[in-house]
């Protein structure tokens, strides 16, 4: 798949094939972010936004939850910078790195901080979305995009 342009995706964890999930749909500050077997439920729809120049080879977008339309109405953010952070829904926007694979998967790591970190579900028994250190090659590290829709018109 060639880089997402904008508009609203499944993102899904090809190493644990779990979904990037708003846990229990809830837009409260602090709620967990969670990978979760696809239902089809708006908890499991991201908005993409490309945060760069058109043509630009940098691929720098906003990922916001799509829960209540909008075009996206709040972020994913850690706490702080380490390993086995776990992420969380804040309404705060921060930019995202997607680096792209052959496979047509993408490495996801926040632009400000430490680029070694990278969004992972680490563990098979506990579906938490966490920053884990980068592993080249680990799937569990690798998230595919699966566009549903295209962003709605604003009105005025």
């Amino acid at each position: 798949m060639p880089f997402p342009t904008d508009g609203v995706y499944n993102i899904r964890n090809t190493g644990r094939d779990l979904m990037l999930d708003l846990r229990n749909d809830s837009t409260a500050e602090g709620n967990q972010i969670q990978g979760f077997t696809k239902n089809g439920t708006v908890a499991q729809e991201w908005v993409i936004k490309r945060q760069n120049e058109p043509g630009s080879p940098n691929k720098t977008v906003s990922i916001q939850s799509n829960n209540q339309g909008s075009n996206g109405n709040g972020c994913f953010a850690v706490a702080s910078e380490d390993a086995d952070e776990p992420v969380i829904y804040t309404r705060q926007a921060f930019l995202i790195d997607l680096v792209g694979r052959s496979d047509n998967t993408f490495t996801i790591s926040f632009t400000l901080g430490n680029n070694n970190l990278v969004l992972a579900i680490p563990s098979s028994k506990d579906s938490a979305v966490k920053l884990e250190n980068h592993t080249s090659g680990s799937a569990r590290q690798q998230w595919e995009f699966t566009r549903v829709s295209d962003l709605q018109p604003i009105d005025n």
